[in-house]
């Protein structure tokens, strides 16, 4: 189990690098875009395109590794040092009955979203570049999927916990 969590994080982990380079990437894009149609009077067709699917992109692909780093949002009110166990059990419900068949849902149905632009060939209609769209679909299916993976193994990390073994993040180094 514990071999299979590790690999699962260190999968997140290489998409929040490639997140990251890619919020690197969008920095280097807009600076340029902005250039082009300031100082050159010259904007780019393909700027607002390329932005927008690259911020999307980076922000998709980092949702697991915010996750198996516990750097999500949640309520404080309820996470307390003297809690930790008894909150083990709160996230197992809460991932295996609310987040698990959620995500699974919407991974499928991000899949259907993709599948049907990439037959299509449909296009943004955004801006004069007009890109297909499938590429960024794609994207959207598998920081979904990766999501999904991702709380699976939280799911095992916090049975783990409650039977006395991993920590709760892989940022605490007991895993």
């Amino acid at each position: 189990m514990k071999t299979l969590v590790r690999a699962v994080d260190a999968l997140s982990r290489a998409c929040g690098v490639i997140a990251a380079l890619l919020v690197i990437a969008l920095i280097v894009l807009m600076l340029y875009d902005v250039g082009m149609r300031y100082i050159a009077n010259a904007p780019t067709l393909w700027g607002f395109d390329v932005n927008t699917y690259l911020m999307g992109s980076a922000f998709v692909l980092s949702i697991a590794y915010a996750l198996s780093h516990d750097s999500h949002v949640r309520v404080d009110l309820l996470y307390t040092e003297r809690t930790k166990h008894r909150l083990a059990w709160v996230d197992l419900v809460g991932f295996s009955l609310v987040a698990l068949p959620v995500l699974a849902w919407i991974t499928y149905g991000l899949w259907t979203y993709f599948a049907g632009a990439y037959e299509s060939g449909e296009r943004s209609g955004s801006s004069a570049w007009n890109p297909v769209l499938w590429p960024f679909r794609f994207v959207l299916f598998a920081g979904f999927l990766m999501l999904t993976i991702q709380v699976l193994a939280e799911i095992l990390r916090r049975i783990d916990r409650i039977r006395g073994g991993l920590s709760a993040t892989p940022s605490a180094g007991h895993d």
